[in-house]
């Protein structure tokens, strides 16, 4: 299996909650239909014609953290937008206070750090993907997020990757894993949070085309012991085998 690996940085990110209106709170990692909308962004497809193109059946992503991260509360002031009129679209007529939560690189880090994992089903995708990472040509600006946290994508590795069927083997997985996918084992010194109700995945119209998943994973990037049942991916690196699950 193809796998094109790379990173994407940002002084802060949002990945707002879907269920959350009063207050935008944030995942702590972008869902898999925000790094498709990245990739889809990279290679210059519209926002509304993507879906399919990256769909599960067609492509697969899977996400590391590579920096610890933490959260916080800022408050935005956007503007009132609920009559159309120049006063308002320059804020001449007061703004809208918001708080949204953030995520922040913890101490000492500077900047978040994501890694992601790319296959797809059409080899030109992924030549397309590659080509623009290494130029660092992009149709879209990309962003962790909101387009005013926008990223720095850099390619790590062309690849190839091994495909394991595991039956409730233990694996050290350096990725995000799904709840359901197996059985999280623990280890001392590993702290394992639990991130709840991530959007589902999108078909043509925005419509849902699959249900809300909870995911499991270590805040600073170290590997979680999972007992899997299903699909995991095996790449080396420089500094050994990587296992991972995609989203």
């Amino acid at each position: 299996m193809r796998l094109i690996i790379f990173d994407a940085s940002s002084f802060m990110a949002h990945f707002r909650r879907f269920y959350s209106n009063v207050t935008s709170l944030t995942y702590s990692f972008p869902p898999r239909n925000t790094l498709a909308g990245m990739i889809a962004a990279v290679l210059g497809y519209d926002k509304e014609a993507y879906y399919r193109v990256f769909s599960r059946d067609l492509c697969k992503i899977a996400l590391a953290f590579k920096v610890p991260v933490r959260k916080e509360t800022l408050n935005i002031k956007y503007l009132n937008t609920d009559s159309a009129s120049l006063p308002n679209f320059r804020g001449e007529k007061g703004t809208v206070p918001t708080n949204v939560e953030f995520v922040l690189p913890a101490p000492p880090h500077e900047r978040l750090q994501y890694r992601i994992f790319v296959t797809h089903f059409k080899e030109e995708i992924l030549d397309e993907l590659v080509r623009r990472l290494e130029a660092r040509r992009f149709v879209y600006p990309p962003s962790l997020g909101p387009a005013y946290c926008l990223a720095d994508l850099t390619l790590v590795a062309d690849t190839q990757a091994e495909t394991i069927m595991a039956k409730g083997e233990e694996y050290e997985v350096s990725t995000v894993v799904r709840e359901d996918y197996g059985e999280f084992v623990p280890k001392e010194g590993v702290k394992v949070m639990l991130e709840e109700r991530l959007p589902p995945d999108l078909g043509p119209g925005r419509t849902p085309c699959s249900a809300s998943y909870n995911y499991i994973y270590e805040y600073s990037g170290r590997p979680v012991t999972v007992k899997v049942v299903g699909e995991v991916f095996r790449v080396q690196m420089r500094d050994g085998n990587v296992y991972g699950v995609f989203m």
